[in-house]
């Protein structure tokens, strides 16, 4: 359950809108961003921020997220993240938060993917980043990045997946069927704001035979789809590949917990 937003002052809430005017600017409007928030009272060990990096972010509203992270900090009560509270005596000091864009995309899932490229690369530099996703708080080895990514892959709507021609392969394991099923196909069934993940829990039995599918991720255009991050001074590209999951990513499968039929369409059979 959300709190209601701290009642805050019309001067502070004219700094949190300079301050998140100032940073968006450099974002192309309808554009998704990779953003940072640093400490300017902490060095970063690189010498390449203006302060330490305490916290990694996605989004297509940089504005309103950055007017959110500073509502929160200005009352950070018990529930909230750690980051807020380490904010909030940032504040207290004097000491605002900064926040920088790393990179800009023109699709969410590179943004999404490049989110925990940038978490690994300021981990491996020597930042304690305030992200609770597993792939963003800790140093993880290239094969657990991949499986966390692919993971985070079914959480894209079908109108997102429609735009990067990402399919889902869906199929019987007792062999009754193998069906590749277009984001645009699915969404007639069951609407653009479903999520892969959705489709795949009212999916998880086989119209014939009763029994568990088993699905993929397949590309329809995956060639176009890489997360590539600029490069920094200090930050080692070589030493983690996780954009090369893309081209593997048909072969992995990812099995349907068991359950009753979700219902889904005849056609599909």
């Amino acid at each position: 359950m959300h709190s209601k937003p701290p009642l805050i002052s019309d001067g502070l809430r004219a700094k949190f809108q300079a301050i998140a005017t100032e940073t968006a600017e450099l974002v192309p409007p309808s554009a998704y961003a990779n953003y940072v928030i640093i400490d300017p009272t902490t060095a970063d060990l690189e010498r390449i921020l203006p302060g330490a990096a305490i916290y990694v972010g996605q989004t297509s509203e940089l504005k309103s997220r950055i007017r959110s992270h500073l509502r929160q900090a200005i009352r950070p009560d018990p529930e909230h993240a750690q980051l807020y509270h380490y904010m909030a005596r940032l504040i207290s000091r004097g000491a605002w938060p900064l926040f920088r864009v790393l990179e800009t995309h023109t699709n969410r899932i590179d943004c999404m993917l490049a989110e925990t490229v940038w978490a690994q690369r300021l981990l491996r530099s020597g930042a304690r980043l305030f992200n609770t996703w597993p792939e963003q708080s800790r140093i993880l080895t290239e094969s657990s990045l991949r499986r966390m990514q692919r993971a985070r892959l079914l959480l894209l709507s079908l109108k997102e997946a429609e735009a990067v021609d990402l399919h889902l392969q869906i199929a019987c394991r007792a062999g009754c069927y193998t069906l590749m099923a277009a984001p645009k196909d699915l969404a007639v069934w069951f609407g653009h704001r479903l999520t892969l993940k959705g489709v795949r829990e009212r999916t998880r039995r086989c119209p014939e035979c009763g029994g568990q599918n088993r699905y993929a991720l397949v590309n329809g255009g995956l060639a176009d789809l890489n997360v590539d991050p600029c490069e920094l001074p200090g930050f080692q590209s070589s030493d983690l590949e996780t954009r090369l999951f893309l081209q593997e990513l048909s072969e992995f499968p990812l099995f349907a917990a068991s359950g009753p039929n979700g219902g889904w369409p005849d056609t599909f059979a």
